[in-house]
Parts: C-alpha cells; sequence; structure tokens
C-alpha cells in the first residue's frame, strides 16, 4: 500500500483531505528525532506508519519513557496547544511516516467543532493513559510492572522484546532487576527461555502477577 491509500485509511483523512496539498509528508528511519525537547517548533505530527517513543530527561540525566504510540496519533508539541511546554523527545522506534500539520493549518482546522472534538478526544485519552502509566510505577512492583509490560508484548506463547536495553529503557529499570525477575518467573514455572526466546507457560500465572496492573490500567484479560 502507498502512502496515498494509506492516508485515505487514516482517521484524521475527512478533515485533512482538502489540505494535502500543504501537508508535508515526512519520513524518518528507526533512531532518528522527529521533535527534540530543546526545539521549539509548533508543527504537530499525525503518524501514518510506523511507532514512536517520547522521552523526557530529568535536571539529573534521568530519563523516563512517558508515551509509546503509532499509526493514527497525534504526536510533537501537543502540550503547546494547551499553553505547556512538557519537554520531550520523539524518537522513532521503527521506520516511520508522518504528517506534519503546521500550526496555522491546525489553527484553521480547530475552528470546525467535529475536527477540535476529534483532536481532544484523542489527545486527552493519551494524556490520561500516560499519567496512569506514570503513576503506576510508583503503585506497584517491578515484579507486577514487568509482567504486565510481558503480557503486552507477547504473541503466541512467545515474549516479544526489542532488546535487554530497550526493555529498561521502557519500564525505567536496570538490567539486574529485570534477568531477576526474569528468572524468578523461570523458577516458578511461568515462563522459559529456549534457544534465545523467552516462552510463556503459565499465562494465567503472569496475568495473577500482573492482576493489580491490569485492574489499574482498566485493561481485560
Amino acid at each position: 500500500m502507498g502512502d496515498k491509500e494509506r492516508i485515505e485509511t487514516l482517521e484524521i483523512y475527512k478533515f485533512i483531505k482538502d489540505y494535502l496539498p500543504l501537508v508535508p509528508i515526512l519520513k524518518l528511519k528507526k533512531g532518528q528525532y522527529l521533535f527534540r525537547a530543546d526545539y521549539k517548533d509548533p508543527t504537530l505530527f499525525y503518524i501514518v506508519s510506523g511507532v514512536i517513543k517520547v522521552e523526557t530527561v530529568s535536571y539529573n540525566g534521568k530519563k523516563m519513557i512517558v508515551d509509546i504510540v503509532g499509526r493514527n496519533e497525534f504526536m510533537g508539541a501537543i502540550s503547546s496547544v494547551h499553553n505547556a511546554d512538557f519537554q520531550c523527545s520523539g524518537i522513532a522506534t521503527t521506520s516511520m511516516t508522518v504528517l506534519a500539520l503546521k500550526r496555522s493549518l491546525l489553527d484553521e482546522l480547530m475552528q470546525s467543532d467535529e475536527f477540535s472534538a476529534f483532536f481532544y478526544q484523542k489527545t486527552s485519552k493519551r494524556v490520561y493513559m500516560m499519567y496512569k502509566k506514570i503513576l503506576a510505577k510508583s503503585l506497584f512492583s517491578l515484579r507486577e510492572i514487568f509482567a504486565n509490560y510481558i503480557l503486552e508484548n507477547s504473541e503466541g506463547d512467545i515474549f516479544n522484546f526489542v532488546s535487554m536495553y530497550d526493555m529498561c529503557d521502557n519500564l525505567g529499570a536496570s538490567r539486574r532487576g529485570l534477568y531477576n525477575i526474569l528468572y524468578q518467573f523461570e523458577d516458578e514455572g511461568l515462563i522459559e527461555k529456549t534457544e534465545e526466546v523467552w516462552r510463556i507457560l503459565d499465562w494465567q500465572g503472569i496475568i495473577r502477577e500482573a492482576r493489580q496492573v491490569l485492574d489499574f490500567m482498566g485493561e481485560e484479560d
């Protein structure tokens, strides 16, 4: 499917179809920055394909992943619409295609009640989920958080993760801490490592470990 066909299937398409000549299409490679915390650009982006992670760094150098999003989501200086600045950077975790929405175009689109409702519904839900994910890290143990992460990143009975570095980055944990939990789960018969792949042996056991996080996040089994 080409860019034109993918754009026509986006949720935002009906709002921007008459403005497409004014909407640049950007392509990023994995690891490229879509936007940086120190670059004050009011452009918003809408993801056509690919996945991006949003991170912030504290004054003492501690990095936190605040969001990971993909297709059909807004990205960029969303906080500026609310007259705030969250000082975040966006980095492509896969190859990506995005639409660039200049502030002048966004202001024009926001004159439509239907578009403004669409925008605020999508972005407010995201901000709420970001808040819950950050709050969960202070409410639950790393073991519970990690069990939930396994559920979120499993296909069939295989726990899929890009790398231990990526996992540490996403969870804000040390390699030692995560390996300790993996080996605990293995000793308890919940998972096993075979041919460099972690396989889930006891789904219900992992769900029990993640139960409090699942309930807090409002997720289904």
